[in-house]
């Protein structure tokens, strides 16, 4: 098995190093709307921190920021809903 990357093993603050995602599209009864979910998952405890969105604007990762605090390293997966948003 490979060795861990350093920002896992380091020791930092819950969320300091965060992996963003969005899973969905996610139909509900009831709503033509669709809803997606951004997965922010803490590199280091591998805890998870979702928020329910019905678009991919930049709101939902403000409310994580603003109950999580700022974090040093953002990974994500080079989409298209995390390039050029203005925060």
């Amino acid at each position: 098995m490979a060795p861990l990357p350093k920002d896992r093993i380091e020791q930092s603050p819950p969320f300091a190093v965060t992996g963003l995602d969005f899973a969905g599209p996610i139909h509900v009864k009831n709503s033509r709307e669709k809803f997606y979910i951004l997965l922010c998952t803490c590199a280091v405890t591998r805890a998870l921190h979702l928020e329910l969105v019905t678009s991919f604007t930049t709101e939902a990762f403000r409310r994580f920021i603003s109950r999580r605090g700022l974090c040093t390293v953002i990974y994500s997966d080079n989409a298209k809903t995390f390039k050029r948003a203005e925060i």
